[in-house]
């Protein structure tokens, strides 16, 4: 029997173009035979270890993204909708909490970390709605499917210093394998001993060819969840 392909996605949702990896790597499962693995990381954390800074900061960078944006969602069949309100979430209250949340579904629910993975997308980069509240944040957990018992034991658990240590942890993990910024993809090439790192939404087909999978463009025959 063939060997199933490994990918990891190391993501934070307060990266728009992380989203569009997300969806398009979800859809690839069957057509690569791929086991996704999803770990919720930092992007503050990465970019304060590297010294990265976001790209909005650069008044050019940030207009040439909010275009970018745009075509990337509609080639990609994901529901980007660039707005300044969502800067203006990013750079106040930020997506510590989400990514925390995370975490720990991770860790007590892993079948439902896609989901609200999503779902917390949908909020902050299609509604362009704050994810840091904790209603919020709760509504979000029954929208992806969790159970009111343990949502509520999710937002719980996402405040304690294990939880806050494991986000941080695989933070670290993925800088020391040389991630600047997100997406991060990586995955075991058999000429290499260690993980190769493949950054950005547009190095899926680089991956594909590296992996020896076909590339059907981002909306493979099955289709995605949304």
């Amino acid at each position: 029997m063939a060997r199933r392909l490994a990918v990891n996605l190391y993501y934070d949702v307060t990266s728009p173009y992380t989203w569009i990896a997300f969806e398009v790597l979800c859809r690839y499962r069957v057509p690569w035979q791929m086991d996704l693995k999803l770990q919720p990381v930092f992007l503050g954390g990465i970019m304060g270890s590297t010294g990265n800074q976001p790209p909005g900061l650069l008044p050019e960078r940030g207009r040439y993204m909010f275009k970018d944006l745009k075509r990337l969602s509609s080639f990609a069949n994901v529901p980007v909708t660039p707005n300044p309100d969502t800067w203006t979430y990013i750079m106040g209250t930020g997506t510590l909490k989400a990514q925390r949340l995370l975490t720990a579904a991770n860790e007590e629910c892993p079948e439902h970390l896609e989901e609200l993975s999503r779902q917390l997308w949908i909020r902050l980069w299609q509604q362009s709605k704050e994810v840091d509240q904790p209603d919020t944040l709760l509504d979000l957990c029954g929208k992806a499917g969790v159970s009111q018992s343990q949502a509520e034991r999710l937002c719980e658990l996402a405040k304690s210093a294990d939880i806050k240590e494991k986000l941080k942890s695989a933070t670290q993990d993925i800088v020391d394998i040389g991630a600047f910024g997100l997406p991060a993809i990586t995955t075991q090439l058999p000429q290499f001993e260690k993980p190769q790192l493949f950054f950005g939404a547009d190095r899926l087909e680089l991956l594909a060819h590296c992996v020896g999978k076909p590339w059907l463009g981002p909306n493979p025959s099955q289709g995605s969840k949304l």
